[in-house]
């Protein structure tokens, strides 16, 4: 079953594409700090954050900037090319464990939003071909041809890594124009490339559907499936500013940021970082002690410190004032919460 559309502002995309053209950009020498400006995130937090989600809006902004100022070239073929672990992250690891192709290409269809892509993808089987049909989540001119050289290429990685290096699709038609490098796609495809047609996909034989997986390994494949859909559910959603405040206090909690200093470290002013919190159903004060009782009771139940030090951990001086928040947050004494492990 596919996934229910998500709202622009959803935090539910890993930073794996976003991550990846940042890297190009510091690679090249280039200042990536403009491209965050005003997005609630920042170039060396997404770097440093594993797979903790953005929003389809924060990394469109930020990719738009990005290829603005990155020379003119085949950015998304370069990503795509990457070893699928890496350009599909926790998807990688689910499809690469499915028993046959057909297996791995269904669960993608089911699960692609969790490679981190920024365009939609379903597929139909017609007169003996898979066609994998690819459309943009929101109509960009600025992103279309990075986002479909990336998931194009990412796609045909994953091929020829399962298959076999001289694999290769049966066609891919492409809804822009030939770009100067054209040449480029015909050296990664190796097929015939069609451009200015109608719409985006790829055809590829549906005899290779039956093809058994090298890595099929069931354990595997039902974790990481389980995983990826925990990631992009609609139960764990969050609003993209909500999700970037709460990362940012929890790397401060023994000195806890005012709303000023995270409004600043978000590229925000602190006027907009509150109308941007209200707009998601939060406020600064209700996020931060959200935050700071989420640390403090990890503390309680899985470190040996004692309450007071806890206390210090948390920005109190005193172990009564720390008591007396810590009920406030959550309704119960710390000394109950540190029996319950008992």
């Amino acid at each position: 079953m596919a996934p229910q559309p998500q709202a622009l502002t959803d935090a539910v995309i890993p930073p794996i594409v976003l991550s990846g053209v940042v890297e190009i950009g510091l690679h090249l020498g280039l200042s990536a700090g403009s491209w965050f400006a005003e997005t609630g995130l920042d170039a060396e937090r997404l770097l440093d954050s594993g797979n903790a989600p953005v929003s389809y809006d924060q990394a469109a902004t930020v990719l738009r900037r990005a290829l603005r100022a990155l020379p003119p070239g085949p950015w998304g073929i370069r990503l795509g090319q990457r070893d699928i672990l890496i350009s599909m992250g926790l998807l990688g690891v689910a499809l690469s464990s499915c028993a046959t192709l057909g297996d791995a290409l269904a669960l993608g269809s089911e699960l692609h939003l969790a490679s981190g892509s920024l365009v939609d993808v379903d597929f139909e089987i017609l007169d003996g071909e898979v066609v994998l049909n690819l459309r943009q989540r929101e109509t960009d001119t600025a992103l279309e041809i990075f986002l479909f050289e990336e998931a194009l290429c990412t796609a045909v990685t994953f091929l020829r890594t399962m298959l076999g290096a001289g694999r290769s699709p049966s066609s891919v038609e492409l809804s822009y124009p030939a770009p100067a490098y054209a040449d480029e796609y015909a050296r990664f495809f190796r097929c015939p490339v069609v451009f200015g047609a109608g719409a985006t996909r790829m055809r590829v034989s549906a005899a290779l559907l039956a093809h058994r997986l090298p890595h099929h390994h069931e354990p595997t494949r039902t974790v990481a499936a389980a995983a990826c859909r925990q990631l992009i559910s609609s139960h764990n959603v969050e609003k993209d500013i909500v999700l970037a405040v709460e990362a940012l206090l929890e790397g401060h909690a023994r000195t806890p940021l005012t709303v000023t200093a995270v409004a600043r470290r978000l590229n925000l002013s602190e006027r907009t970082l509150r109308r941007q919190l209200s707009s998601a159903g939060e406020g600064f004060s209700t996020v931060r002690d959200r935050v700071r009782a989420r640390c403090a009771t990890l503390l309680l139940r899985e470190s040996t410190l004692t309450i007071d030090a806890i206390a210090r951990e948390m920005g109190f001086s005193d172990g009564r004032e720390f008591r007396r928040a810590y009920i406030r947050w959550t309704g119960r004494s710390p000394l109950s919460v540190r029996n319950d492990r008992n």
